[in-house]
């Protein structure tokens, strides 16, 4: 029996130091819920298809991303800011996590959950810019990489969304030719075709008392629908509001797999001590 139980505890061991590496994101698996372009108490949130592993990093900035990347890299040679959220925790599925203005340009602190969220997870303000998210027209992106840089080859760098102010796009600023994104991995936001907008929200979490959608595939599509957000023309202080958007009761099939096999291993021993038996 103690043999039996010290399998399964590496079982669960192995299972938990999978996740403990961080969780590599693929396009696809991201999406933005909201943004605040207020310099000061603005912020912005987003939400994950799958699983976080305690150390995912995500990378965000604003520095343009060129339609066609040269041998200088996929950014402009004009970086502006450079963010790095850091999970100190997992983050199920379908949680938002909200990085919050406080107070300071440039600088946020991370929430995720329901009630206003708790805090989770490390942010941090890479290169020293102050935040230059416009409102009459820029683009906020989100990427992983290996480590961080001012630049990197198309190679090195895999985008997971981008939220753009922007009714046009020209060579030097384009979320869509040189990222892959689409659909709901870029989020237009605009009044119309002219107006500038300073704050958007997933409308599912401007409030926290909003009962979660019972799944993932549910929250993505309701996600792509423009009549599911709110958005403000003028500058304002509305917060950015992180919440449970989604109920997944089906674990990431890497994990479950993992669990699986730990399971069939103190299967397998049990089998045979009672056949000795």
């Amino acid at each position: 029996m103690r043999k039996t139980l010290t399998l399964l505890a590496l079982a669960t061991a192995t299972l938990g130091h999978a996740q403990a590496a961080g969780t590599a994101l693929a396009n696809g698996d991201f999406a933005f819920t909201g943004l605040n372009v207020n310099t000061t108490v603005g912020g912005w949130s987003f939400v994950t298809f799958v699983d976080l592993a305690p150390g995912t990093t995500i990378y965000f900035t604003d520095t343009n991303v060129l339609q066609t990347p040269t041998s200088a890299g996929v950014f402009s040679t004009t970086s502006e800011a450079f963010w790095s959220w850091t999970a100190s925790s997992a983050v199920a599925a379908g949680t938002s996590v909200a990085l919050l203005g406080t107070g300071t340009s440039g600088q946020y602190a991370a929430k995720s959950g329901a009630a206003g969220g708790t805090a989770n997870g490390t942010v941090t303000n890479l290169n020293g810019q102050v935040s230059n998210i416009s409102s009459s027209g820029d683009i906020l992106y989100a990427f992983q990489a290996a480590s961080y840089a001012t630049n990197y080859q198309p190679g090195q760098i895999t985008f997971l969304g981008a939220i753009s102010n922007r009714g046009s796009y020209t060579s030097s600023d384009n979320p869509t030719a040189a990222t892959g994104l689409s659909g709901i991995q870029l989020r237009e936001f605009k009044v119309d075709a002219t107006t500038a907008t300073r704050y958007t929200q997933f409308s599912a979490q401007v409030s926290t008392a909003d009962a979660p959608f019972t799944t993932l595939a549910g929250l993505q599509t309701a996600l792509a629908s423009n009549a599911n957000w709110t958005t403000v023309a003028g500058s304002n202080s509305l917060p950015i509001v992180s919440d449970v958007l989604a109920v997944s009761a089906v674990p990431e099939p890497q994990s479950l797999a993992l669990l699986l096999a730990g399971l069939g291993v103190v299967a397998g021993v049990a089998r045979r001590r009672g056949l000795r038996g």
